[in-house]
Formats: structure tokens, sequence, C-alpha cells
């Protein structure tokens, strides 16, 4: 019995045109066509070579390969073609998964910074130990900024990592609030050969505020005052963070900064 390929596209529930390109491509042909219309019949002896063609789309099989299978119809070129697609379906799984987290960790971030409440007022917090690496060179425009940021992503392998939140600006206590003496990037697992420091867990003098780094200078002086008055002891350079930048907000009063040293223990 013969059937159109109507017929077809109603029984296997794909479209005429999946059909036609199929039997373009040589994948699926039609066993025979009328010469006189253009029509094409499929034979009911067909219907489990196309289950299969469609099984191995459903697995995501490229059409290049299926039609080296369909050519072959031989058992074992079927394995190894499963075999294939199933170690590239992992590799896909496992960069999906990787690709989840990352939006995960984004998605945490940005409601960690929607939760800041204080701003332009020191606090004192409590902070878990971070591994991070730096790279010690001064600056003080923002076209070195980027060159600087742009070494320290090329020396830890770690350019596709350098978003907000992992990058920070090293300032040292000298006066000179203008000048910094080099980036940080925070990260749990850096290659072996890096030198990593940690930024050892304690309590921490901080301050959030809304602004850019030209505003920094002003909160800068503000910690200052703050050690000075409290009689505080502090140790280490102070660290500096863009919370939320052009990157992630369109308007600079929405840009949010960190700025904080840790006190001694």
């Amino acid at each position: 019995m013969k059937y159109s390929i109507g017929e077809m596209s109603k029984l296997f529930g794909i479209p005429v045109t999946t059909l036609r390109h199929y039997h373009n491509k040589g994948i699926f042909k039609a066993f025979y066509i009328d010469e006189e219309s253009g029509y094409r019949y499929y034979s009911s002896e067909q219907f489990e070579l196309l289950n299969n063609i469609l099984n191995l789309r459903y697995s995501k099989v490229p059409l290049e390969r299926i039609k080296e299978y369909t050519e072959k119809g031989e058992l074992t070129s079927l394995k190894k073609l499963f075999e294939n697609q199933r170690d590239e379906l992992r590799m896909k799984i496992e960069e999906l998964e990787r690709a989840e987290r990352s939006v995960e960790e984004r998605l945490r971030y940005i409601e960690e910074v929607e939760g800041i409440e204080r701003f332009g007022r020191i606090i004192v917090e409590k902070k878990p130990v971070r591994r991070i690496f730096s790279v010690k060179n001064s600056f003080v425009t923002e076209e070195e900024l980027e060159l600087v940021v742009r070494e320290l992503g090329r020396v830890s392998d770690f350019s596709a990592s350098l978003v907000l939140g992992s990058v920070g600006l090293i300032m040292r206590r000298e006066g000179e609030w203008e000048k910094y003496s080099g980036v940080y990037l925070v990260g749990e697992k850096f290659p072996e050969a890096l030198q990593v420091e940690e930024q050892p867990e304690g309590e921490y003098i901080r301050v959030y505020f809304k602004g850019t780094r030209n505003d920094s200078p002003r909160y800068y002086k503000m910690m200052e005052e703050y050690i000075e008055e409290k009689g505080v002891e502090v140790e280490g350079p102070y660290y500096e963070m863009a919370l939320v930048s052009n990157s992630m907000a369109s308007k600079e009063r929405e840009y949010i900064r960190v700025i904080e040293i840790k006190k001694k223990s």
C-alpha cells in the first residue's frame, strides 16, 4: 500500500516540509514519484526506517550523520552513531550545568546587592576568608585601570570571570586616594602556578556607597577619620569593589561600590 506525503505527515505527526527536506537530502526518499504529477508516495515498509530517523533526530543527531547511517544501514554503524551522540550530549549537558551554575551565582549576587540597606555609613561586618590573586600595578586613570584588569585576566587565565563582584581595586594607606596600587580577583579555584593570597576572615570596617570611582576619595577620607576617631587598629590595604556599574545599570545613581579594610585581630 502506498501513502501520499500528506498521509505520511499525518501518520507521523511531522510537517510535509520535513519529509520533502529529508527526501532532498537523500535521508528518507519516497519509494515512488508519479512522473506526471510529481507527487511522492511512500510504502508501509518504510515506516520503521522513518521511525528510526525521527528517533535519531529526537536524540539530536545531525542530519549529515543520519544520512551516513541510512546509506550504510548497518547495526554497527547505528551503535557507533549513538555512542558518538551520547558522548557529545554528555559534553553539552556539562556545559549547560556550568552555565546554570553561573546564572545561579549571578542571581544570588544580585539578590545580595539588592539586600544592601545602609549607604554612606561606616559599618563593621564579619567576613569569611577569601582567596584572591592580585596584580600589583599602580594606576590612576580608567584607561590604566582597564590595562591592569586585562593583565589580571591574562596572567590568571580567568578572563571570562572578570565580572562584577569578582574584581576589585587595591589602595594603600598613603593618603593619595586617587592612585591605586593594583587589582585583585576573588575566586575559589586558581591555577596551581599562581601565587594566591588569602584575605583572612575577621571583622572588616566597610562602607557601601552609591556612585562611581570618582566618588571614592571622599569615602576613603571618611574611613580614615573613623579609624582615627575610634582608635581602631587596622591591617593590610584597602580593598574597593564595584558591585553595580554600567554593565548592570544605566544610571549612575544606581551604581554601588564598597570599600573595606581589616581590623587587627
